[in-house]
């Protein structure tokens, strides 16, 4: 009986904060209509704050921060969509214009061709479409399987065999593609700078030399932490430390 009422309990719960996240994105959208961004982003972050997001949640977050002229933020809410959602052309198309209005642009570290072909494909989908994907595979390569062991006809049967070989494999590499983005997400690798500027220094310490001044919006890639500072690296290889109240990880 008690295990009951705890399952009861745990549902009633859940689906009150739906509904509870549901009346709040409404609110934010009209609050966003009305022009009223501030009080927008604060309704879309208590969202999130309850534990609930979505590209489309983190594309409102980015358009509302970029209406009241916080481009970090707006950039790191555009990443997070993308993130979530490789295939948001709107995501990418806003990020792609608020980057034109940022102060800082950096080359990048020429890379091999096959790794970046990777990368991008990889991208391509987020980690429940390559889910999707394996699963219709492996149905197929059961299907072929099936095809294999109840039809007579040689042909047929080696047809059966191979293609089934070849949509198991098929199956297990796109739930590698699935996996490998699951993790993107769990572990953050890049961050957003979110103040007007911050110095990178030599060393985790005030006292390290000044390297290079980065500006709100730059997009840095996280390396090693010491002590409450955050070591960067640029797309052109270059390193610093920067203190980690600066940054928002993606």
């Amino acid at each position: 009986m008690k295990s009951l009422l705890l399952i009861l309990f745990v549902f009633t719960s859940y689906f009150g904060l739906c509904a509870q996240s549901d009346s709040s994105y409404f609110k934010a959208n009209t609050l966003y209509q009305e022009g009223r961004y501030e009080e927008a982003i604060e309704s879309y972050q208590s969202i999130v704050f309850a534990g609930f997001e979505s590209s489309t949640l983190y594309y409102n977050l980015g358009n509302a921060s970029f209406r009241s002229n916080k481009l970090g933020k707006a950039r790191l809410y555009y990443e997070k969509a993308l993130k979530l959602n490789p295939s948001d052309e709107d995501a990418k198309i806003n990020l792609e214009y608020l980057k034109s209005k940022l102060a800082d642009s950096f080359d990048e570290v020429p890379e091999i061709f096959y790794k970046k072909w990777y990368k991008s494909l990889v991208l391509s989908q987020s980690s429940n479409n390559w889910a999707y994907i394996s699963m219709i595979s492996f149905i197929f390569s059961a299907m072929a399987l099936t095809f294999y062991l109840l039809m007579r006809n040689r042909t047929v049967r080696r047809l059966g065999f191979y293609s089934s070989i070849l949509f198991l494999v098929m199956s297990i590499l796109f739930l590698f593609a699935s996996w490998k983005q699951y993790v993107k997400i769990k572990s953050p690798e890049a961050a957003i700078v979110t103040e007007l500027s911050v110095n990178a220094k030599s060393a985790p310490r005030e006292t390290g030399v000044g390297l290079f001044v980065l500006h709100e919006g730059a997009k840095v890639w996280l390396e090693d932490k010491a002590g409450g500072w955050q070591e960067i690296r640029l797309s052109d290889g270059r390193t610093g430390w920067v203190p980690q109240e600066s940054i928002e990880v993606i």
